[in-house]
């Protein structure tokens, strides 16, 4: 390589000198993701930390001023005509995939790149669930059932009083009401 500082086409995510779509890996499918979660995020308002390691079942931490939020992003790029699906699921310390519970995190963010669609889903809404699946487009009766988290990040920023941020078990007592 004639600059050190270039990554071999076949290895990067974006596009190429032509401007064609470079898919990159499924990591950096999904890293791309997440730094779209964090820019996100961070421009609706909320604190966005990212804890060290890989080793917690969540991605994130979002501070909303009255609370935080256990966060867990996943992403796809790819239709399943007509539907886009992800996994609620990850790996846990005994390295089996398992969904998550209420005990690990409190909110699903799932990005669907090709519609540049967010969904933000409390895990009551869907555990024990191991496939989510959206309908972006519509169908399945106007949209399935987790159309009404279509960029629900309200449910993040209501205050203390609101009823929809009693979904943490374990944050839950330790923030004051």
């Amino acid at each position: 390589m004639e600059n050190s500082a270039e990554v071999p086409a076949g290895q990067r995510a974006g596009r190429d000198r032509k401007g064609k779509a470079q898919k990159g890996t499924r990591k950096q499918q999904g890293e791309l993701a997440e730094m779209g979660f964090m820019f996100k995020a961070a421009g609706l308002g909320f604190g966005v930390a990212k804890p060290w390691g890989d080793s917690e079942r969540y991605d994130y931490i979002l501070d909303s001023g009255h609370r935080l939020w256990r966060v867990q992003v996943k992403s796809t790029y790819v239709a399943r005509s007509p539907w886009y699906s992800v996994n609620a699921t990850g790996n846990s310390r005994d390295k089996q995939k398992k969904s998550y519970t209420a005990d690990e995190i409190d909110i699903l963010v799932a990005y669907i790149v090709a519609e540049d669609a967010w969904y933000v889903v409390p895990v009551a809404a869907f555990a024990p669930c191991r496939h989510l699946y959206f309908f972006p487009l519509g169908s399945k009766k106007k949209g399935g059932r987790y159309e009404k988290y279509r960029e629900a990040w309200d449910l993040m920023k209501a205050g203390p009083g609101n009823r929809n941020l009693e979904n943490s078990q374990i944050l839950g007592h330790l923030l004051p009401r």
